[in-house]
């Protein structure tokens, strides 16, 4: 019996040992992390680091951290920013977000207001190798100088595919408002995205950080959103060159377009006498699918311009790595 108790004394003071190496070890790689930022002219400060979470868990809370990149610009502070892990997943942690953050951009400071953001990253601590991360928030209020954004019931998701090139993105938000514009009063009912991302390389957890890499292609199985009856879809393959140009061939759909086109008479974004020459041409595409209420649009894009048939849209979207 005092071998057995000996025994469990030893390795509750070896696990003990173990925690507290942990825990000051992670301390050390966030202040040489904020050190390192400041010696390349950053902002970065905070007020205290604290671990805690002994003996199965390693919970670490910055207090009031302030980043400042001046080359791009940008900063961000809170009062606090929680890392939630445990000792025996040490590829597995949980971000918990302070329900207000301010951001600093080249067009002025943006207010992020939030209930129940959190985040979390799953990865590979032998590579690095980013294998989930997950975000959700009940809601999530976005203001700033141009910018007037509220969110509810957002959930997005990134999961390495079969391929470790590939990434699974899901996006899904329930309602959206914003300010008004000429076609819609500033609120949408839903909007909800599914892709499969090709990149060059497999993911890493050093990727989050910024600036992002550029996908290589992009296979959109869904994009949605529905607003006031009118419903939008789009799906398609685009591949992404180093400049951020697309080419592929994108699909279109409008359910209930009408109401697109009278929303844009009753704006005055176009003449009626055009308005209706473009109502008579989509009634007539439409009619020829079967559905005179659903509008199918066949894109191309071809190195960054847009075209439907023979006939020239302008550029499409091209995407940044900041």
């Amino acid at each position: 019996m005092k071998r057995l108790i000996g025994a469990c004394l030893l390795a509750a003071l070896g696990w003990a040992g173990f925690w507290f190496w942990q825990a000051s070890a992670i301390r050390a790689d966030l202040r040489g992390w904020f050190e390192a930022r400041a010696e390349e002219g950053w902002q970065a400060d905070y007020a205290a680091i604290r671990v805690r979470g002994f003996p199965s868990r390693l919970d670490v809370t910055i207090e009031e951290p302030r980043l400042g990149n001046p080359e791009t610009g940008f900063g961000w502070q809170a009062p606090f920013l929680q890392i939630l892990g445990l000792t025996y997943q040490p590829g597995h942690h949980i971000l918990a977000f302070a329900d207000e953050q301010r951001w600093q951009t080249p067009d002025g400071p943006v207010t992020v207001t939030s209930q129940g953001l959190r985040a979390s990253v799953i990865h590979d601590p032998a590579d690095g190798a980013l294998l989930r991360a997950n975000a959700e928030a009940e809601v999530l209020n976005i203001a700033g100088p141009e910018t007037a954004l509220a969110l509810a019931g957002l959930t997005a998701g990134l999961h390495r595919a079969e391929s470790p090139t590939d990434q699974r993105l899901a996006i899904q938000v329930e309602s959206v408002a914003g300010r008004d514009g000429p076609l819609t009063d500033g609120r949408l009912e839903a909007v909800a995205v599914q892709a499969l991302l090709n990149f060059a390389e497999p993911l890493r957890l050093a990727d989050l950080a910024g600036p992002a890499p550029m996908p290589r292609a992009i296979d959109l199985a869904r994009a949605e959103y529905r607003v006031e009856g009118l419903e939008l879809h789009a799906a398609g393959h685009v591949t992404v060159d180093d400049a951020g140009r697309l080419d592929g061939t994108m699909t279109l759909r409008a359910v209930n377009w009408r109401s697109l086109i009278d929303r844009a008479r009753a704006a005055g974004m176009l003449p009626d006498s055009f308005t209706d020459a473009v109502e008579d041409a989509l009634s007539l595409a439409a009619g020829l699918s079967g559905r005179p209420d659903t509008l199918d649009i066949p894109l191309t894009i071809d190195r960054g311009q847009m075209r439907f048939g023979m006939i020239p849209l302008g550029p499409a979207p091209r995407l940044r790595r900041d």
